[in-house]
């Protein structure tokens, strides 16, 4: 598969401010530049536990809501919490247990089974329930269920929380608390399921006079959901996570780390997204979720392990029925040349409807484009759709919205149901769309570079550093780096199918390692050829050492003998060579310099050292500023300048400033 690697051009000196000002390492304040923030905003990005809250009564229909809550709380009524089957739906169904049990309400809850009522409500599920309430509040659900509102708004009252995009239409419910409604002026559109969740516990907090900081007691459980959901980690989500997983508290979560094997005290958004979050999400897609929810809200340690090992046991199985449907997949699409199609529409009998989403997204990841798996039985359909930038998926359903039975879900993830009468109508609707909404380029894959740099660049402190921009996730992504031209001296396959690579790679004498998973397809091809790689760092922990190692993201023969890092000098670099000139005019009283004289001055004072073409490139962007002259083998310093001269009028390093395809 074809990939792009991209790197965003940057003002260098807005970098350096940042440098300055935050007392952070250029390539920190790199990354930062690059999302644009400005000092106050980056200072504010790097403690994200100062993030401010928005107001909850911000959100249309809040106040509406805690009116409502605060008659139910007086009059003794029976609340019901009405959940998800997922981790955001869960999350949100136990937190709203927790607070609201502790302000002295009467409350109870009800997830519908995945398997024999799908997501949302039922009127089914409201006749169960409608007798035994008094008030109904979704969780992760509700937006767009207008026929079931309709049905039970004259027996029950009705307030929704909801995150997902709605319909033209709202349901006539008491209250609709959702922040992507047109109506609402909520300033951040990215809160989950148990992001909305929190805010009506804020809201509810408020009205009673108490202190919202209480509330931060449950962010485990908010962050818990936010992270599984992957709804960017930006606002006052980032402030959420951060928070949530310094200070884990919730028995259950508790008790999943440590069947996972993660250490309590450095809990990422990594461990959460794919140890904990899983298991948690095993429950619904094989039996029932109930079991994660009693899992969140346990106090008792014999009880919480007792569950968190039958969710680990029921993870086990998940993972087998999804490697089975991920590989018959592979085999349908290959035999039947789908991948050559801009959706692969891949449909499987009886396959299971609760994980194919998973398999959905490993397979977009291996075909890079959206895919929509469909699990047959008895004549119906049930799908889950993964997708790519560039496409939304939601409205593309909303093209074939004739063909479905009933559909839901986001531009990146969705889902339907469907008569498989009308499936090959919707093969085709979706395939014209297709064509009409997907170009060749929306099919590369493209990774967006931070940074070229040197191995030696890589170190404990850097990483560590790094570890400032967490939490990682949707938003805000971990970042790549770029290493050019490594020799690699050896390469192996490792694993039990021997499906990853490990190889070791020379730079100035000093020997590295990187690790690639699903790569070793690699191993073969690499040694003793030069490479680059595009990467994260990372720490590895091996019998009780601790030692750098390069993540791979991806990997390709070096094309290239110059390196960008030769071709495009970094500001700094530019500067020190002006410098160490200056201070050897002052120093010596000459003006007049060999280049031989000028490399030997950078590794005297700056430990640095550039190839012949890196420091040709230096000195013909300070010609180009009149800075100096260069005939030859020597450099001729010229006067200094009377007024602050701009770098950037340099044609050769304006260059950068274009859009870098590496």
């Amino acid at each position: 598969m074809n990939k792009r690697w991209e790197m965003l051009p940057i003002d260098e000196k807005k970098q350096m401010t940042l440098a300055k000002e935050l007392h952070i390492s250029s390539s920190l304040a790199e990354i930062l530049t690059k999302k644009n923030l400005d000092v106050k905003s980056a200072n504010i990005f790097l403690h994200p536990e100062n993030i401010p809250y928005h107001d909850p009564f911000l959100l249309k229909d809040m106040q509406k809501a805690c009116e409502r809550l605060l008659l139910a709380l007086k009059n003794k009524e029976k609340i019901c919490i009405y959940g998800d089957y997922d981790v955001d739906g869960v999350s949100s169904t136990a937190l709203l247990m927790k607070v609201f049990t502790k302000l002295g309400f009467q409350i109870d809850y009800y997830l519908p089974d995945r398997h024999s009522e799908g997501y949302g409500l039922h009127i089914e599920s409201l006749e169960k329930l409608i007798p035994k309430y008094d008030l109904l509040i979704t969780v992760d659900c509700g937006i767009t269920a207008l026929e079931e509102v309709a049905y039970a708004k004259d027996k029950i009252d009705i307030i929704i929380t909801d995150h997902h995009l709605p319909r033209e239409i709202l349901p006539e419910a008491l209250a609709v608390i959702n922040p992507t409604q047109i109506q609402c002026n909520y300033p951040n559109k990215n809160l989950c399921g148990v992001g909305v969740a929190f805010k009506l516990c804020q809201g509810i907090y408020q009205s009673l006079g108490k202190n919202i900081e209480e509330l931060e007691n449950y962010l485990d459980i908010v962050a818990l959901g936010t992270v599984a959901d992957i709804v960017p980690l930006i606002d006052e989500n980032r402030r959420i996570v951060k928070k949530g997983l310094a200070n884990i508290q919730n028995l259950g979560i508790k008790t999943l780390i440590d069947i996972c094997n993660y250490d309590e005290t450095a809990i990422n958004t990594g461990h959460i997204g794919f140890g904990v979050a899983p298991r948690l999400n095993a429950a619904g897609r094989l039996t029932h979720a109930s079991i994660a929810v009693e899992l969140l809200l346990a106090v008792d340690k014999n009880i919480a392990h007792e569950k968190a090992l039958y969710l680990d046991d029921e993870n086990r199985q998940r993972q087998e029925i999804i490697e089975d449907i991920f590989h018959e997949a592979i085999i349908k699409i290959e035999q039947n040349h789908l991948q050559e199609n801009k959706v692969i529409i891949v449909v499987g009998e009886n396959w299971h409807e609760g994980v194919i989403g998973i398999a959905a997204s490993r397979l977009q990841e291996k075909y890079y484009r959206p895919i929509i798996i469909i699990a047959t039985k008895d004549h119906i359909g049930k799908a889950s759709c993964r997708s790519i930038d560039g496409f939304h998926m939601k409205n593309a359903l909303t093209y074939c919205e004739q063909d479905l039975m009933v559909y839901g879900g986001h531009s990146k993830a969705a889902g339907f149901t469907i008569d498989l009468a009308k499936l090959d109508d919707f093969i085709s609707h979706m395939q014209i769309y297709a064509e009409e909404n997907l170009s060749p380029e929306d099919l590369i894959p493209i990774y967006q570079v931070e940074n070229v740099l040197t191995p030696q660049d890589i170190t404990l402190d850097f990483i560590e550093e790094l570890s400032l921009l967490e939490p990682f996730g949707m938003g805000n992504p971990k970042p790549l780096f770029v290493c050019q031209n490594l020799l690699v001296t050896k390469a192996m396959k490792m694993g039990r199918e021997n499906n990853h690579l490990r190889f070791n790679f020379n730079y100035k004498d000093v020997q590295y390692s990187a690790v690639g998973w699903h790569m070793a397809d690699f191993a073969d091809n690499i040694i003793d050829k030069y490479v680059d790689i595009l990467f994260q760092p990372e720490l590895n922990h091996w019998n009780d050492r601790t030692y750098l190692q390069f993540k791979l993201n991806d990997l390709r023969l070096s094309k290239h003998k110059i390196s960008y890092l030769e071709e495009f000098p970094p500001y700094d670099i530019i500067g020190k060579i002006y410098l160490c000139l200056r201070r050897q005019e002052k120093i010596t009283g000459k003006n007049i310099f060999f280049v031989e004289e000028c490399q030997n001055l950078l590794k005297q004072l700056y430990n640095i050292y550039l190839s012949d073409h890196a420091l040709k490139q230096c000195l013909i962007i300070l010609e180009e500023i009149a800075i100096l002259n260069v005939k030859q083998d020597k450099i001729y310093l010229l006067a200094l300048p009377q007024q602050k001269l701009d770098i950037r009028k340099s044609q050769t390093f304006a260059k950068r400033f274009n859009l870098q395809k590496l």
